[in-house]
């Protein structure tokens, strides 16, 4: 986007056509909160099978089992951002999002990785107080006993 100047000369601000382009692909390609999930799964379960074998060098995308595993973790957390962004009043949507959270603070140094989870987590409590929920948080995985 152009903006003015330091001699004081008004470019035109108005989005350029790569801009408005990027904002039509974005609108086109709004997911509902079940696609964003199953992407979510999908990518999270790719990261833990490309990094068993993480020295293993892919050619065709020039990159090691190491580095497409990360990949495949930053795609699963774009897909729990974009899960989280939107609000819902909805409690399958808020459960979706219990279930995201759950399974990235699980992923080994996920946390020290990324604020996915804490953006997630900000998120759920907003979901869940307008729904008149309360997210209380266990001290053990959930289970038959609890």
């Amino acid at each position: 986007m152009k903006t003015k100047d330091g001699g004081g000369r008004g470019d035109d601000a108005r989005p350029q056509d790569d801009e408005l382009a990027l904002y039509a692909r974005a609108y086109r390609g709004m997911l509902t909160a079940d696609e964003l999930f199953l992407r979510f799964e999908s990518h999270a379960a790719h990261a833990k099978l490309i990094e068993q074998v993480p020295d293993r060098f892919d050619g065709e995308q020039g990159l090691s089992g190491r580095q497409l595993s990360e990949g495949a973790r930053m795609a699963a957390r774009r897909m729990a951002i974009l899960l989280a962004e939107a609000p819902t009043t909805l409690r399958e949507v808020l459960a979706l999002k219990v279930h995201v959270f759950e399974t990235l603070i699980q992923m080994k140094d996920e946390v020290a990785r990324s604020n996915a989870a804490i953006m997630l987590e900000a998120a759920m409590r907003a979901d869940g107080e307008r729904l008149g929920i309360v997210l209380i948080p266990l001290d053990q995985p959930f289970g038959p006993t609890q």
